[in-house]
C-alpha cells in the first residue's frame, strides 16, 4: 500500500467511525430539552448524512487496498499482523451490508437486527482497525530486535 493509498484509508476510517461515534452519541447519550422532540440533537440529522456520505469512501478505500494489501498477503501467507487483518476481512461486509440494510428496512424487527449487526460489527471494525495500525511493521519489529540483541551482545561480539 503506498503512502497516499495509506493516508487516504487512514481518513475515510476516522470520518465514518468520527461520524458514527459522535452520531450514536447523539442517539443513545443525550436527552432532548423538548420532551416531544423527535431527535435528541439539532444535528442528528446532518450528522447521519455525513455518516452515510462518508461510508462510501471507506468502502472505495478497502477496495484499492485489497489487491496490493489484503489479498497479496492472503495469498503468499504473510504472517505480520494476520489475526487483526483477517478480522477486518471478515468484519468489512456484515459492516457494509448492515449499515445498508439500516437504510431499506420498513419493519421494526428487521431494523433491529440490522442495528445490532453493525453496532457489533463496527465497534469490532474501529477496534481491530486501532489495534492493527498500533502493532509495529516488519521494519520495526526487526530494528526493535537488532537494537535488543545489540544491547545484550558484548561489544566485541557486535557486528
Amino acid at each position: 500500500m503506498t503512502g497516499p493509498e495509506r493516508a487516504f484509508h487512514h481518513a475515510a476510517n476516522a470520518l465514518v467511525a468520527g461520524t458514527g461515534l459522535v452520531y450514536a452519541w447523539m442517539i443513545y447519550a443525550i436527552e432532548p430539552e423538548d420532551p416531544f422532540a423527535l431527535v435528541n440533537h439539532p444535528w442528528q440529522g446532518e450528522l447521519q448524512s455525513l455518516h452515510i456520505l462518508f461510508a462510501p469512501l471507506l468502502v472505495f478505500a478497502v477496495g484499492l487496498s485489497w489487491q496490493t494489501h489484503v489479498w497479496m498477503r492472503l495469498r503468499f501467507g504473510f504472517p505480520h499482523k494476520r489475526r487483526t487483518g483477517l478480522c477486518l476481512v471478515a468484519l468489512f461486509l456484515p459492516m457494509v451490508l448492515s449499515g445498508y440494510g439500516l437504510q431499506v428496512a420498513v419493519s421494526e424487527s428487521a431494523r433491529t437486527t440490522w442495528l445490532w449487526t453493525h453496532w457489533i460489527s463496527s465497534g469490532l471494525w474501529v477496534l481491530c482497525y486501532v489495534v492493527h495500525r498500533l502493532l509495529p511493521g516488519p521494519a520495526d519489529l526487526a530494528d526493535l530486535l537488532n537494537d535488543d540483541f545489540d544491547e545484550d551482545l558484548a561489544p566485541e561480539e557486535r557486528d
